[in-house]
């Protein structure tokens, strides 16, 4: 068994130790996603489009997709791991299987899903979404998309630039990258946070970004400290049809 040490400090090898999970009551979350056609109106950076609605009360959820190849037998999707907070924001996740049941668990938060199981395909064929209603009515809390032009394949996760931080722990984000499909679009990014204290505040902007393409990165010396129960988000605006994805870095530190 490795040796276990407190957290001490932030350089390479201390952060190899956190990946490794050799430094007690500390965590690493990394989170990235992609909105593949953002305008002039605001937009989270997933791969739904829209503005992310959050859940005020916990809910049970269905996995379905618009492809009859993600199914129980199929050659694409059969089941999916989904990861969140339930109603006490401690973490949990359950694997569902595409097109089945209703899930045992029920999530206030849902933060990251993925294909578990595949048939020969390897992947998800069409879109897989998570919803509170079957058959992808309800809510869409996440979405396993597609990605290319004519022939696609499936990218096997959500891609969501969105976080929660959960009870009893406390985050710090490190880093925050933006990246511009076409260095012809304007885009203005923005990183927010809302807090919970005994109800939901409202988002608030940390950190903001002009850019006008490519990838751009902020490294926070001294991290930003995230409070347990924050719900944390990219949001941006940008010319007619661009392509934005976005990345975060938390360090988590439970009390």
């Amino acid at each position: 068994m490795p040796i276990q040490r407190h957290f001490a400090n932030s350089d390479l090898a201390e952060m190899v130790d956190i990946s490794n999970g050799m430094v007690i009551n500390t965590d690493f979350i990394h989170k990235f996603g992609r909105n593949p056609n953002i305008g002039g109106a605001p937009e989270t950076i997933w791969m739904n489009g829209g503005i992310y609605t959050y859940l005020d009360a916990p809910s049970t959820v269905y996995v379905t997709s618009n492809s009859a190849d993600d199914a129980a037998a199929g050659t694409g999707a059969r089941t999916v791991t989904v990861q969140g907070l339930d109603n006490n924001y401690e973490q949990v996740e359950e694997t569902l299987t595409v097109g089945g049941p209703v899930s045992t668990i029920e999530f206030l938060r849902i933060f990251r899903a993925f294909v578990e199981t595949a048939g020969s395909i390897k992947t998800n064929v069409g879109n897989v979404k998570i919803t509170t209603g079957a058959g992808g009515t309800g809510t869409v809390l996440a979405d396993i998309g597609i990605i290319g032009t004519g022939t696609t394949f499936g990218l096997g996760q959500t891609q969501l630039a969105l976080y929660t931080i959960p009870a009893h722990c406390t985050g710090y984000l490190t880093t925050w990258n933006v990246g511009v499909g076409s260095y012809n679009s304007s885009v203005t990014a923005s990183l927010y946070t809302r807090l919970f204290d005994t109800g939901y505040l409202s988002f608030r902007t940390r950190d903001i970004m002009d850019v006008p393409g490519g990838y751009h990165t902020r490294n926070y010396d001294i991290p930003l400290l995230i409070p347990a129960k924050t719900d944390i988000e990219v949001r941006a605006i940008a010319s007619a049809g661009s392509t934005i994805s976005s990345s975060f870095d938390l360090v988590l530190v439970t009390k």
